[in-house]
């Protein structure tokens, strides 16, 4: 075989694989989305399921969470972020590893949502003042309902939150709204409104997030925040990949 037929060979399987691509996002998604942008859904991992998602955000940051569900309808991780990893700077890490545990007590019918109990440390993005850019959903319930309409699949999702985080201990109470799209069948983008504190006076956060499916359990995730420039002087772009398989799939 000559190197032109290889790398046409490799081209048409990296196609194809796209083609048939089922992760997280789009019409042929296999799994459920776990957030919105930024917070839960009520989305949860298949019994035996394993996520690890990466994310890089300004000022060098990059975040890393592991999830597994031992049991139906429940999943537990930990999470661990940092800033100035990327680049020369004095990296400052994030003290306490975040927890990560959900429960869905109600699944999706007809009429009423999925409805899942969750608790989750990890702030997002770079610290602000004396908390994370996004705070911790902390101790939180959310709710998601699917539809179907002359663009394919819809899903709204909401949630409310007791606010907290292990790092700054702050506490606060949350509510967010979100929608997701799916985009053909394997991309899809999701808006989200999250003020971040319904006690506090805080700029109402918009955020976007389109995924793409790119491979089977692969999906890649291209965020944009604080669409208002509400915190900065114009939006933040951060890049994401998440993972998800069977533990059987990984560990025979």
């Amino acid at each position: 075989m000559s190197v032109l037929q290889a790398c046409a060979l490799f081209l048409a399987v990296v196609v194809h694989g796209a083609a048939i691509a089922q992760g997280s996002a789009g019409e042929l998604a296999l799994y459920e989305s776990q957030r919105i942008v930024d917070m839960p859904t009520a989305g949860v991992l298949p019994r035996g399921g394993m996520l690890i998602r990466a994310i890089a955000f300004e000022q060098g940051g990059l975040l890393a969470e592991a999830i597994v569900a031992p049991l139906q309808r429940v999943q537990l991780g930990l999470g661990y972020s940092g800033v100035g990893i990327i680049g020369s700077g004095t990296i400052r890490w994030q003290d306490v590893p975040a927890v990560h545990v959900r429960w869905r007590f109600l699944d999706e019918t007809l009429v009423l949502p999925a409805l899942t109990l969750g608790l989750e440390t990890l702030g997002r993005g770079p610290v602000i003042g004396t908390t994370f850019a996004t705070p911790a959903p902390g101790a939180f319930i959310a709710a998601s309902k699917q539809f179907r309409w002359w663009l394919g699949g819809c899903a709204l999702h909401g949630g409310v939150g007791y606010g907290f985080d292990l790092r700054f201990n702050g506490t606060t109470m949350n509510a967010w709204l979100g929608v997701e799209q799916s985009l053909g069948r394997s991309i899809a983008i999701s808006l989200e409104a999250n003020p971040g504190s319904i006690e506090q006076a805080r700029p109402l956060m918009l955020g976007s997030v389109v995924r793409w499916s790119v491979l089977r359990g692969a999906t890649v995730e291209l965020y944009l925040r604080d669409l208002g420039s509400r915190m900065n002087n114009r939006p933040t772009r951060a890049v994401g990949v998440e993972f998800i398989a069977l533990l059987s799939q990984v560990m025979w």
